[in-house]
């Protein structure tokens, strides 16, 4: 999905700090697919991800509150972070207990 110079006023930093961004969710997908492979032992791996996920919804919402509404991509990827996300954190809670190895 890419976006006209107008909608990342063409400058080198946007640009460099949307690729960048780009990566890193890329990276955060494939280490997500890893962990649900083996949910039960990888919880902990899955949380901390969507965690991040849920807190990025936060940090746009403080964007929205300082500079105005993104494009409309971006909203509806608030949208998910701030709903979807956190309901998924909480299925994943339920549905795979954090098993603790037990102590020697």
């Amino acid at each position: 999905m890419g976006f006209s110079p107008d909608e990342t006023n063409g400058t080198p930093y946007l640009d460099s700090e949307y690729r960048f961004l780009g990566m890193w969710w890329a990276a955060a997908g494939v280490l997500l697919w890893w962990s649900l492979r083996a949910p039960q032992r990888r919880a902990v791996v899955t949380r901390a991800l969507l965690g991040v996920m849920a807190l990025g919804g936060v940090a746009r919402l403080l964007g929205i509150a300082m500079t105005g509404l993104p494009p409309v991509p971006f909203r509806v990827s608030m949208a998910v972070e701030l709903l979807v996300i956190p309901a998924l954190l909480v299925w994943h809670r339920r549905a795979y207990p954090v098993v603790r190895p037990a102590a020697t």
